[in-house]
């Protein structure tokens, strides 16, 4: 991680949480050209990440759990979103034929329901986070939080400090995706790579101001 990526995680571990900056930070781990350094780069960003997700979580009471988001569902919905995307992604990460598992995700394909035993596919994003919104609708606090906490922890265990030799090549070796990271800023990374950020972005970004609500 260069100096100034290592500035820009300061000023969110001491002072107000910006946005901007984190994902500035993110746009130049990814546009780093060492595939090495760009993993380096990513797993201490994944640490912060987790710093922050894993104690807003733990301090969600089920009180909070059950008052609305900022969207209207349950503050326990959106936790579980992060958790249902996250879980689809240690199922790829963790499968001996990870490489068509990959395609067939980005397809929004192949998802494996534990609750079921059945594997379901997609038509479109609203449609998995309709599935998965109805799937843990009913379940208690304590069960989903707990199974959160489970699944970040399993998905950040997938990219340790030092990696197995074909890791980060099977990350490169990935389909290219366009990701619209942010107004008037598309990334072109390997689709490997693109699901270990987005993740990231779910857990520090896209539902803070809901997370936080617990603390």
């Amino acid at each position: 991680m260069t100096k100034i990526e290592d500035d820009r995680l300061k000023r969110h571990e001491d002072g107000e949480f910006q946005s901007d900056v984190w994902y500035r930070s993110l746009i130049d781990i990814a546009e780093t050209p060492n595939t090495n350094e760009r993993y380096q780069s990513l797993v201490k960003l994944h640490q912060t990440t987790l710093d922050f997700y894993l104690p807003a979580i733990q301090a969600i009471t089920p009180e909070v759990a059950a008052s609305p988001s900022s969207d209207g569902r349950p503050i326990s919905l959106v936790v579980a979103h992060i958790m249902a995307w996250e879980e689809w992604q240690t199922q790829i990460f963790g499968d001996q034929n990870r490489e068509e598992r990959l395609r067939r995700q980005m397809k929004l394909q192949g998802y494996y329901d534990t609750d079921s035993g059945k594997t379901v596919d997609f038509n479109g994003v609203d449609d998995f986070n309709g599935y998965s919104a109805k799937r843990y609708a009913d379940k208690p606090w304590n069960e989903i939080q707990q199974k959160a906490i489970e699944t970040a922890l399993q998905l950040q265990s997938f990219f340790p400090p030092t990696p197995n030799p074909d890791w980060i090549d099977f990350l490169e070796r990935t389909p290219e995706h366009n990701w619209k990271i942010i107004p008037g800023t598309v990334l072109n990374v390997p689709s490997g790579w693109y699901l270990w950020m987005v993740s990231l972005e779910h857990e520090a970004v896209e539902h803070r101001k809901d997370l936080v609500k617990g603390k």
